[in-house]
């Protein structure tokens, strides 16, 4: 099972897969790798960082189960192949946070058991507030957000559930509920850990 999550830049996708990894032992990260610059905020082992130049060799290397060119920057960013076949391999169930169009081409590999859960929130102002609060620029708001969320937004009929994370908790619950449905459908037992302490940060 390979859980992927989507969402527009401040939706926070990365945040609740995190959360998941804390509820479910069994639920592993896939390695992501990017071109783009890291943030002050961003959780440490979120992304590995390469120039243009590595990430172009590695796709010659067959490096990656997916790369595509995002946002208007057109960083690169990838899903590691060998971190989802060590994930598989040792039986527990992936969970990577892509982004749309790179969802849509993953979808076609017919050989993954993938559910693809979109998260967004109800107003639009949310994502522009959160982005701010995390310090990022006006310039890259502007280039995540403006024309880019509609254009996501209306890439969520191709997922298997969309999430609202106005309320983060609520959103958490609400994952974690679909999480629950999907293993019991495919018939995965596993003890969640009830000891809910989290310190990873929301947005």
């Amino acid at each position: 099972m390979f859980i992927i999550i989507s969402g527009p830049s401040g939706s926070g996708k990365t945040p609740l897969l995190y959360r998941m990894m804390e509820i479910y032992p069994n639920i592993k990260k896939i390695q992501s790798y990017t071109t783009r610059q890291s943030r002050k905020t961003e959780v440490r082992g979120t992304y590995v960082y390469m120039t243009k130049a590595q990430f172009e060799q590695k796709i010659k290397e067959n490096f990656f189960l997916e790369f595509n060119k995002v946002h208007k920057d057109q960083e690169y960013y990838g899903t590691g192949r060998a971190s989802y076949e060590k994930v598989i391999k040792n039986g527990q169930v992936a969970i990577k946070d892509i982004d749309v169009d790179s969802y849509k081409m993953i979808k076609q590999n017919k050989d993954l058991d993938i559910v693809g859960i979109y998260v967004t929130v109800k107003r639009r102002s949310v994502l522009f507030d959160r982005l701010r609060e995390r310090g990022e620029s006006e310039r890259t708001i502007r280039l995540r957000l403006f024309d880019r969320v509609d254009y996501e937004n209306k890439q969520s009929c191709f997922y298997d559930y969309v999430v609202y994370t106005d309320k983060f908790e609520n959103a958490s619950n609400e994952l974690e509920k679909i999480i629950d449905k999907e293993f019991k459908k495919r018939g995965i037992v596993v003890k969640k850990n009830e000891k809910r302490e989290f310190t990873r940060p929301l947005f």
